[in-house]
């Protein structure tokens, strides 16, 4: 009995020993991991017009079987923020593409509201917000008459004068330029959308200028300043936008002004103006004054 029992004892140890061993050989076992096949895009919940920044409400995600449509964002968290430089569809994939600062220039009319037309600004790196204009952003301009642009004269009346056969009285005007500072700057259309941004080819001087920094010209450097380095934005203007527009272009020198993304629903702000007599009497500059002296 004893004997028997020693017997079972040794069978049940080596049971447990076999199914230890069984057991750890199991668990070394590395499982191979499933290949995904599917992903998530990020797509768009609703229409989306250009120049809006993108918001959590806006996108969403759609699964889709990999590889995933190329440029596409997998997470909603990596476009929230962002400005769309096209109109997005509702459905459509949220892609590198719609945040390109070219993208909007396929059909451009396409991009204007009803009653909006296009018109073309042309606008160097100071007087274009040194180039970060973008399609889809919103911007103010700005129209500045100089004395160098000679096309702003102020002018006194003095007495009539006779003039003609038989005489006849006329009324005479007379310049006075040279004593008074005939510059006046003022914002005339506000809030307008930029719907396209063309970068024109580099002028001859420019091109010199690049050949000139490869080495195949010779003297002194001739890098463009930045009044040559222009560009040409788009703006979507009513008709009277136009013509206040077209005349700061003819007439006097354009600036546009860049504006928050989230000014689309911004009320108009009227402006004052600004000349010399502004600044004097309203914000305190001290106008310059002669000073004398005495002589030796």
């Amino acid at each position: 009995m004893k004997r028997s029992n020693r017997l079972i004892l040794l069978i049940g140890f080596f049971l447990a020993i076999v199914a230890f061993i069984g057991i750890v050989l199991l668990m070394g076992q590395k499982k191979e991991p499933e290949v995904p096949t599917t992903t998530t895009v990020v797509t768009a919940a609703a229409d989306i017009p250009l120049g809006t920044v993108i918001t959590a409400d806006m996108v969403t995600t759609e699964t889709v079987d990999l590889p995933q449509p190329a440029g596409t964002f997998t997470k909603p968290g990596e476009v929230i923020g962002q400005i769309v430089r096209v109109d997005v569809k509702k459905d459509q994939y949220i892609s590198s593409q719609v945040f390109s600062a070219s993208a909007s220039l396929g059909d451009i009319s396409q991009l204007l509201d009803p009653g909006l037309g296009g018109i073309a600004v042309e606008v160097d790196q100071r007087s274009g917000v040194g180039g970060l204009i973008k399609a889809g952003d919103r911007v103010d301009v700005v129209l500045a008459l100089t004395e160098a642009d000679n096309k702003n004269p102020i002018v006194v009346e003095k007495a009539p004068t006779k003039e003609g056969q038989p005489p006849a009285t006329v009324r005479n005007f007379a310049t006075v330029d040279p004593i008074l500072n005939n510059t006046t700057v003022k914002v005339l259309v506000e809030n307008v959308k930029v719907i396209g941004i063309i970068t024109p080819p580099p002028t001859a001087t420019q091109a010199n200028a690049q050949g000139g920094a490869e080495g195949t010209t010779t003297g002194q450097s001739q890098t463009p300043s930045l009044n040559d380095q222009s560009f040409i934005a788009i703006l979507a203007v009513t008709p009277q936008q136009a013509e206040l527009v077209r005349f700061t272009q003819i007439d006097g020198n354009i600036s546009l002004v860049l504006r928050s993304p989230r000014d689309a629903e911004a009320p108009e702000v009227k402006t004052t103006g600004i000349t010399l007599r502004q600044l004097v009497d309203k914000y305190g500059v001290l106008p310059p004054k002669i000073i004398l002296t005495e002589q030796p």
